[in-house]
């Protein structure tokens, strides 16, 4: 015989296990739009057939004798409801005074989403993407970006509803670099969420395993622990631009190839034009 205050405890946390399911259960609804990226992140998230958004990011540059920011430009094509394009160019110092270095090559990017999301199971995207974030890192033994190019990825993304109105999305992605593949062979994970506030607040949170890199002078991989925590505020003036700001690796674990010199956490301003021809 189960005592009477057993039962009510029982009884009252069946209640809130069954509240906190049917909130967080949810499924979001099909004409709600995933984001594409978390921070520098894909996600299973598309752009519509017909559509294209045309990207800007400020950035700290990744050569410390340059003064100046550093400049990104973007752009990417919804060929189908399925498959995306892109294309990219930017170099360091291109804002302010000083020299400038713009990077030694355009990056590119595919997207094509396998699957789509429904009640039970996430959506999936695969792809390739050549553009790295950061900036270059100038050194004898490695010239690429700083936060490297995720080269081929899959993707999945999961959203849900929160009291009808929050949209609340997980997204996790495996990804194969093939900058430094000669010494680095190693497939790299990220994780992360993103929560829409409100029709214009959208909060990001993403971390990259960095289990592509190795600690300076050995031949270590990573630890994951040691990878790069972002957060990005999204802030949508209208369905078709927004502004974005990033706080990225926030507790100052990437470090430069040659040396334990820590790089510092970066500041960045993203601004997004998406339109339909």
């Amino acid at each position: 015989m189960i005592p009477p205050h057993t039962r009510l405890l029982i009884y009252r946390i069946s209640c809130s296990a069954v509240c906190i399911a049917a909130l967080l259960a949810y499924p979001s609804a099909e004409t709600l739009l995933q984001p594409r990226r978390l921070i520098d992140s894909h996600t299973a998230g598309v752009l519509p057939k017909a559509h294209f958004d045309f990207e800007t990011r400020i950035y700290s540059s990744g050569d410390s004798t340059i003064q100046g920011a550093g400049l990104y430009l973007g752009i990417s094509v919804g060929i189908t409801d399925r498959l995306n394009i892109g294309l990219g160019y930017g170099g360091d110092g291109l804002v302010g005074r000083g020299k400038a270095k713009p990077n030694p090559y355009p990056g590119a990017h595919i997207k094509y989403r396998l699957f789509e999301e429904n009640y039970l199971f996430p959506a999936l995207a695969i792809g390739y993407d050549h553009q790295g974030y950061g900036g270059i890192e100038y050194e004898d033994n490695y010239k690429g970006y700083i936060y490297k190019s995720q080269g081929f990825f899959a993707a999945l993304s999961k959203n849900y509803l929160l009291f009808s109105k929050i949209q609340l999305g997980f997204h996790g992605a495996i990804n194969y670099s093939l900058e430094e593949v000669s010494t680095v062979k190693w497939p790299n994970g990220y994780i992360g969420m993103d929560l829409g506030v409100n029709e214009e607040l959208y909060l990001a949170v993403e971390y990259d395993l960095a289990l592509q890199y190795k600690d300076p002078g050995t031949d270590k991989y990573y630890n994951p622990l040691n990878g790069y925590f972002n957060v990005g505020l999204r802030w949508a003036f209208s369905p078709s631009f927004y502004l974005e700001f990033d706080a990225k690796d926030i507790f100052q674990k990437k470090v430069e190839n040659t040396s334990d010199r820590k790089i510092g956490w970066s500041r960045e301003l993203k601004l997004v034009y998406v339109t339909q021809f």
